[in-house]
């Protein structure tokens, strides 16, 4: 028989998702938006956006249930939360925060968002040279050099991060920031 830990490990959430299912099958009431919105600090423009759904449609159309889908994405949302706070210790101010700050550890190709670029810039191809003709190296710095003064000025501008709030619009985003969550507990910042 498995125990909780190996179900827990098991699902790649920290909790059992068994109970997640059962809650989301038995759809959760409308006010439930507002209780999570309130537990992460967030506006009612922001949990639209995260739920996927518009604002009108959310409080002002929505009088009883949630449908399934709905009622799973904000049962995540909560424990990611709840998650959020414990490993806060309680400051919700800070975790408030943190939610909007730019983090490098989620800049991802698979978000959107490119990784710092280096200083070096590998050289085009015409210049690396052949089997039978090696490169000129008595020009690859004057080369570079030029490469260099002709990028363009925003390669040069620091990358810009996502927060983990602009991340929660997905699954996938929300194991991302949980999995930020998991290395700060453990202390690996990055």
């Amino acid at each position: 028989m498995a125990s909780p830990l190996d179900i827990n490990s098991a699902s790649g959430w920290g909790f059992p998702t068994h109970d997640l299912i059962l809650q989301a099958r038995r759809k959760l009431p409308r006010n439930q938006v507002d209780r999570i919105a309130i537990l992460g600090g967030l506006t009612k423009k922001e949990m639209a956006r995260i739920l996927g759904v518009t604002e009108r449609n959310l409080y002002n159309q929505h009088h009883g249930d949630l449908s399934v889908p709905l009622s799973e994405r904000l049962l995540l949302l909560e424990k990611l939360f709840q998650h959020g706070l414990a490993v806060f210790d309680g400051r919700r101010e800070a975790f408030f925060q943190w939610l909007r700050a730019p983090l490098a550890e989620l800049a991802t190709p698979e978000v959107g968002f490119a990784a710092p670029s280096t200083p070096y810039s590998s050289p085009p191809i015409r210049e690396m040279g052949t089997k039978d003709s090696p490169p000129d190296l008595t020009n690859a710095a004057a080369a570079r050099r030029t490469r260099l003064q002709q990028r363009p000025a925003a390669a040069t501008q620091p990358p810009s991060y996502p927060t983990p709030l602009s991340l929660l619009d997905t699954i996938t985003g929300y194991k991302l920031v949980d999995n930020v969550f998991i290395r700060m507990e453990a202390g690996v910042f990055s």
